[in-house]
């Protein structure tokens, strides 16, 4: 969370869309993650595949500009090669959404479920 939730801000304050910001917040996490779904698929080369290439993709300004597309296309290409998909990422996603949209709505959480 400390990555994904800043990231998932700033992508925003840059003028992203939605699905770019939450594209950019899963990059984040999959910089530092040891995703298990991962390493369980393709061992540690293609955990250091999903780290370098979710860098690559935030280094490039992220999804928002053509650079970030781009090396999201080639570790798109490389995971799908080691048949490796970062599930654990996902997750930790699905989680920083959900505190970002606790943090940043008045509705009580019981109304959400």
């Amino acid at each position: 969370m400390r990555l994904a939730l800043p990231q998932l801000r700033r992508s925003r304050q840059s003028g992203a869309t939605e699905g770019e910001a939450r594209i950019d917040a899963l990059m984040a996490i999959m910089t530092s993650l040891s995703d298990t779904c991962v390493l369980s698929r393709a061992g540690l080369t293609g955990l250091e595949t999903m780290q370098n290439g979710a860098r690559s993709v935030l280094i490039n300004g992220g999804i928002s500009r053509q650079e970030g597309r781009d090396a999201l296309d080639v570790l798109d290409r490389n995971m799908l090669s080691l048949n490796a998909s970062p599930g654990g990422a996902a997750d930790l996603l699905a989680a920083t959404l959900l505190l970002d949209r606790i943090a940043n709505d008045a509705t009580p959480l019981h109304s959400l479920i």
